[in-house]
């Protein structure tokens, strides 16, 4: 991505509902594996089991305050 037209206000409910999507198609799976009587496959890829965490919400700024790169200063 590029900063180019850069709203991040609109990426955090993009990957909620990616998210969202990708579990409600694992419990798919796992309940027609239940249905026919095979054992589910464990997805262990990181592309299966990523979870956003709250820190990656902040924004560059105050990732960078945070470490020790930059400080936020009132001009």
């Amino acid at each position: 991505m590029t900063n180019v037209n850069f709203d991040a206000e609109r990426f955090p409910p993009m990957i909620k509902q990616a998210v969202d999507h990708r579990e409600h198609l694992k419990k798919l799976y796992e309940s027609e594996c239940k249905r026919v009587g095979t054992t589910p496959r464990q997805f262990t890829q990181s592309e299966a089991t990523w979870m956003p965490t709250v820190d990656m919400w902040a924004g560059p700024t105050e990732l960078l305050e945070a470490e020790g790169r930059c400080q936020l200063t009132n001009i």
